[in-house]
């Protein structure tokens, strides 16, 4: 009897813990969660792509004259000015060579002036002009003796001598004439010795232009992003000392896919990020290629960017571009948003349990997603805690942002 009593009351009491277990099971302890609302307002999806900052053009700087160079006058990094000394070349042998030319300039000029003598051809000018004047004089006073001999009036004696006159006089015209046109043969020599003088003048010119060409200037302002050019060495037109980025116009060079192609077109404006400045600049598309680059299916663009003076060539850029936009559409956290085997859904909380609810994705943003079906504005969607729960589990609402 004892011994029944004793069984009947470990069966009492295995009936009473199995009852407690099936209520602990059946009422599980709530699950803390965050809750927010979910709202109606516009929403913008936005697709990003890398790329890298690049000057707006780079320029390299040459030597317009071989020479050695005496002194380097800027540094990679260093912003320059238009017009900025930067190489300095040895120039002794430059100067020599001006000082040779400015030699050979006076010497054509002397020579020049040697044979252009004004005064000599005047006076064989007036050489000729007299000579041909007194010809015409005897040649008259022979014809008016001619005359007379004729009418007796004077002796053959007479006019002999008037004969003699004449041919000493037609002599003298014919010398003086001769003298004159050998000189303005001359003139001929002259043209040659003005050229040698216009040449001189030339020689002179490009010996001091390779003068000044020693020193290397800056052709545009910007930044040094190249140094090629030390002292004592030597330096030839055709091999850039330095090359300079013209940072006045900055770009962000990017290859992108083909289905971000299709949203690119030049003038749309975008967005971009410079991480390492943490700044977000306004942007504007300025090329698309039509075609991929070679060796892969990417598109090269290029992307102006405004009042960005401080980014460097080299840097990481991020662009954000607005894909698509909704006027108004029924949002809720992204945090909210949870996803299995190709289906969305989130939580929502009626009567302090878990309710699970099914949504169809629309636009998303960094913060909210667009669902266009499951919630109205106004319903509570979990945001934290969420993967804990199940539908139907009751839930601890804690304070958090609630809208």
């Amino acid at each position: 009897m004892k011994k029944l009593s004793a069984w009947l009351l470990l069966l009492a009491l295995a009936l009473t813990g199995c009852a407690g277990d099936a209520k602990t099971a059946a009422e599980p302890d709530p699950v803390p969660v965050r809750v927010s609302r979910a709202i109606s307002g516009s929403i913008s999806e936005e697709i990003s792509f890398s790329g890298e900052v690049a000057a707006g053009r780079e320029v390299q700087v040459m030597p317009k004259t071989a020479g050695r160079v005496a002194a380097v006058e800027f540094a990679v990094g260093q912003e320059v000015k238009k017009g900025d000394l930067l190489v300095r070349l040895e120039a002794e042998e430059l100067a020599v060579m001006v000082k040779q030319a400015e030699a050979a300039l006076e010497m054509a000029r002397a020579n020049l002036k040697n044979a252009r003598s004004g005064a000599a051809l005047a006076q064989l000018k007036a050489a000729e002009e007299q000579s041909l004047a007194n010809l015409e004089a005897v040649k008259s006073n022979l014809a008016r003796m001619e005359m007379l001999y004729e009418e007796g009036a004077v002796s053959l004696q007479q006019l002999e001598g008037v004969r003699l006159q004449h041919r000493v006089a037609e002599s003298q015209y014919n010398l003086a004439r001769e003298q004159a046109e050998t000189f303005r043969r001359g003139e001929g020599q002259l043209e040659i010795l003005a050229a040698q003088v216009r040449q001189a003048e030339a020689g002179l010119e490009m010996a001091r232009l390779n003068y000044r060409n020693s020193l290397v200037t800056a052709p545009v302002s910007g930044v040094v992003s190249l140094r090629n050019a030390e002292v004592g060495a030597m330096v030839a037109p055709g091999a850039p000392v330095a090359v300079i980025a013209d940072m006045e116009r900055v770009l962000v060079t990017a290859r992108v896919t083909e289905q971000t192609l299709r949203l690119l077109a030049p003038g749309m404006a975008v967005a971009v990020e410079v991480p390492s400045l943490g700044a977000v600049f306004a942007g504007e598309v300025r090329e698309v290629a039509p075609a991929a680059a070679a060796g892969g299916r990417s598109y090269p663009v290029r992307i102006a960017l405004a009042e960005a003076k401080e980014a460097r060539p080299g840097m990481f850029a991020r662009v954000r571009v607005a894909a698509a936009s909704r006027a108004e559409a029924v949002l809720v956290p992204r945090a909210a948003l949870l996803e299995q085997g190709g289906v969305f859904y989130a939580y929502s909380v009626r009567d302090g349990r878990a309710k699970r609810r099914e949504v169809t994705v629309g636009l998303r943003d960094e913060n909210y997603v667009e669902v266009q079906s499951g919630f109205a504005p106004g319903d509570l969607v979990v945001t934290a805690g969420h993967h804990f729960l199940r539908d139907g589990l009751p839930v601890l609402v804690e304070e958090g942002e609630v809208r």
